[in-house]
């Protein structure tokens, strides 16, 4: 286990060779996107954007997907940047929004999911790239933050979709016994709404219906009681000042793992944002490189 602390108001310069690979002109990847709605096994649409490195016809690269947390969408907490960034370095990408639509025109949103379906988008998603990009399937890498965290603790640990996933990368994942009823307000209130949800059939909380499978979801599979199945490379990423995913949290969740490097940091300004939505930020672009090298190393 190594743990590294990258301080926020330490300015560094970043390598140019350790932010981006290059492509074979010497230069980054330039990169194509394609917004996607896919039907999924429950018949609606699961709207994704797929980025990667524009030579994929003529090149394999590997894969990674990226999970966002509750109540979020693949472009937030900068989603959307990283996804360029990593695709500028030769992965080929693909994030997903894991409240379905109910058509493919893109129109009312359904707001509504839980553990399993999160993980059903990414492997639909997984299916898609194998498909229509040339992505090397045994180089797949899970990357996800809060919620999404542990969707992809739980795919990584579980190889599911029979899939061996060879780089697992976290930040403030929430995955371990508590960490949805911390969030949800504690364990009484979490009881509380999953009564109410059992006995009318959901609760809304934070604009997100919580169905009784949302909760069963939750409270059927801790991830840190598997990590040790997980033989690959996992880094951790924590805030210090994260209060959303408490920094205990995100090292019980590290701990569960053999081969795990730590990056504990401190941002005030972005708790549980990591800053990764921020227009510039010196943080942002040191943690984005760290991911990038991350996945250079072990993909």
């Amino acid at each position: 286990m190594r743990k590294r602390i990258i301080g926020v108001f330490l300015l560094t310069i970043l390598s140019l060779t350790w932010f981006t690979a290059c492509n074979d002109s010497g230069g980054e990847y330039k990169v194509i996107k394609e917004d996607v709605m896919i039907k999924n096994e429950a018949g609606t649409y699961t709207k994704a954007q797929v980025i990667a490195p524009s030579d994929f016809k003529e090149k394999s690269h590997p894969l990674i997907t990226l999970s966002h947390g509750f109540r979020g969408s693949m472009n937030t907490a900068g989603g959307d940047v990283l996804a360029e960034n990593l695709a500028k370095a030769g992965f080929a990408t693909i994030r997903m929004n894991y409240s379905h639509y109910k058509d493919k025109a893109k129109g009312k949103k359904i707001n509504q999911y839980t553990v399993d379906t999160m993980i059903s988008d990414q492997l639909l998603c997984i299916d898609y790239m194998i498909k229509n990009y040339n992505v090397d399937k045994e180089k797949i890498g899970l990357y996800g933050r809060s919620l999404g965290g542990r969707v992809a603790m739980i795919m990584a640990n579980e190889n599911r979709g029979g899939y061996d996933y060879k780089a697992l990368a976290l930040i403030a994942p929430a995955g371990n016994k508590n960490a949805l009823q911390y969030y949800m307000g504690g364990e009484k209130t979490w009881q509380k709404m999953k009564a109410a949800a059992k006995e009318n059939g959901s609760v809304h909380h934070q604009g997100v219906v919580l169905t009784p499978e949302f909760f069963k979801s939750i409270e059927d599979n801790n991830p840190c009681d598997t990590g040790k199945d997980f033989q690959h490379p996992v880094l951790v990423i924590y805030n210090t000042e994260d209060y959303v995913v408490l920094p205990e949290t995100s090292l019980e969740c590290a701990k569960t793992y053999e081969d795990v490097q730590i990056a504990e940091v401190t941002s005030k300004k972005s708790p549980h944002g990591y800053e990764m939505s921020f227009e510039k930020s010196n943080l942002k672009d040191q943690l984005t490189a760290e991911l990038i090298q991350f996945f250079q190393v072990n993909l």
